[in-house]
Order: C-alpha cells, then structure tokens, then sequence
C-alpha cells in the first residue's frame, strides 16, 4: 500500500469481531451518541464506521423493544424526579437522567411528555418532540431541545438523517446499475404496472452474476446481521424471489459473515456488501441471443448493452 493510499475499513466481520462489538456496546454506560465515538474513533478503527454505526442502532433497538413495559410503569417517578430537580440543574437535566436510568434521552422525553400532558397519541408527542417551542413550559423546552440533538438512536433527526441515507444509496443503486448497462425498472415503475411488493430495481431482462440468474437487486444502507437478515427474507425477499426470481440485496454497510451462508438463502438470494464487479456480470443480446461480459466489445447495437460500448 503506497503512502497516499487509505486502508479499506472491514464490512464483512467474523463472528469474533460482531461479537467483541456487541459486547462492548451492551457494558457501555452513557449516551448512544458518545458510545458510537468510542466504537469509530478508539475502539474499532479496522471497521467501516457506518457498520459500527448500525450495529449499534440494532443492538440499542432491541434493548430498548425489550424495556419499553418496563419504562411506561416508570414514567410516574421519573416526571416527579424531573419536576423536584428542574430548579436545581440547567438545561442538562434530562440528559443526566437518561444517563443515570440507561434510557435513549428522546424515549425518556417521549415518557415524560405523555405523563405530564396525559397525551393518549404518539403523533402528539411527536410533534412536541419536533417543535419544542410548542412546549409551554421553557425549562422542559430547552432540555427536550437539547435531548433531540443528543440522540443518534430515535427523534425527528435521526428519523431525517436515516431516511436521507436510505435514499441517497437507492441513488447510488441506480446509478451503478446505469453505469454497468443494466436497463431495469424502479419501484415507482413496478407500482403503476400493479405490484404491491417490490424490489428498488427490477432487471428488464435477467443478467448472470458469477453464473447466477439475477431478476432484482434490493439495496439496504445498513449492516446485514444474521437476524435482521432473516427478517428482510420474510417480508421481503421472499415475496420477491416468488414473483421474480433470484435477486441480490446489498448490504452498503457490510455484514455478519454468516449471512451468505444462511440456508433460508437457497431460494435465490444473493449477498454482497457493494455494487457487483462489471467483469462478473454477463448480459444476453436481444437480438441474437447470446451471452456477453459486461464491457466486451459487441458488433451489434442491442439497447441493454449500450452504455458497454
């Protein structure tokens, strides 16, 4: 590697490297936002920060899935600490709080908001939570302010930001697929024709992958855990495989290494942590019938191939 070079970060981890991740994550004490530092600047610096990232949002969803019973029951004591402390701290008193009682600071907002105005909706906090300045009293304005800033795990900013890079990766999907000289359909397309279900590319006509049929290409900016995995194939993939055939899902951000080896995959999934390489794709000529690499030069002017020329 030269000196200019930069070293590729890790996107497919053994389960010894999920596992020390994980681990860390569940003895980590404070905030989502400053153990996510930990992970991508001192702790796991090998590994793509955006695999961190998301391991994190998985590992922190479930524990929060897990207590959510649990934190209704304390939403009582925990308004009544708030109320007899709010004239003793500043602003931070929330993010204390959420600190001390291991709770995300925009879940311990949502508790307290719905115990102090009795609110039956979540669509009512939320619009607290999205307007503060809607809040009536000023101190516990501030601090829900300052409690959506500080959550990197749930809230309107972190709502926007994911469903940004959701979007910005379904983008850079299409664009490579243009780029390779696949001709496809989009979602938006399948729709009008009558699908409900449907994958973010559907081929107009199949390519081989490495020797593989391919139908669809699903893309998820996120990392691809065995058990999320799983979860994708029964409400995604495999209503996709039944009515298309085989396809790959992409996992942008890596994934567990297991994951392609998962047997439920057999029905035809494919699973890659980027883009497939131009020279493993084979596309068919229209007219002719044949089979040609991605990039090989054609005599003929087939409309699937055409950016290869």
């Amino acid at each position: 590697m030269s000196g200019g070079d930069v070293p590729t970060k890790l996107k497919v981890l053994s389960n010894v490297q999920y596992q020390q991740i994980c681990q860390f994550i569940s003895r980590y004490r404070g905030l989502a936002i400053d153990c996510e530092y930990e992970l991508r600047n001192r702790i796991f610096q090998d590994v793509d920060p955006m695999a961190l990232t998301c391991i994190l949002q998985s590992e922190v969803f479930n524990k929060t899935r897990g207590q959510h019973s649990k934190n209704d029951q304390r939403a009582k004591k925990l308004l009544k600490a708030y109320e007899s402390q709010k004239d003793l701290y500043d602003d931070a008193l929330l993010i204390r709080m959420s600190c001390v009682e291991c709770i995300n600071p925009v879940a311990l907002c949502r508790m307290l908001l719905q115990e102090k105005y009795k609110l039956r909706h979540r669509s009512h906090v939320s619009r607290l939570l999205k307007n503060p300045h809607l809040i009536d009293e000023h101190h516990l304005a501030a601090c829900v302010q300052q409690c959506v800033v500080s959550d990197n795990q749930e809230g309107p900013i972190t709502d926007l930001r994911r469903r940004l890079i959701g979007e910005e990766y379904e983008m850079k999907l299409k664009t490579m697929a243009k780029e390779a000289g696949i001709h496809f359909y989009d979602e938006r397309d399948l729709r009008r024709m009558g699908f409900d279900k449907t994958p973010d590319i559907k081929m107009i006509l199949p390519f081989l992958y490495k020797g593989e049929v391919i139908n669809w290409i699903e893309s998820k900016a996120n990392f691809g855990d065995t058990k999320g995995h799983k979860f994708n194939i029964q409400q995604q993939l495999q209503s996709y495989c039944n009515r298309f055939g085989p396809g790959i899902i992409i996992y942008w951000f890596g994934y567990h290494e297991e994951t392609p080896l998962m047997p439920e995959n057999k029905i035809g999934i494919t699973v890659l942590p980027d883009f497939p390489a131009k020279e493993d794709l084979v596309f068919m000529q229209l007219d002719s019938g044949e089979a040609v690499p991605a990039g090989a030069p054609k005599e003929t002017s087939s409309p699937l191939n055409e950016s290869s020329k």
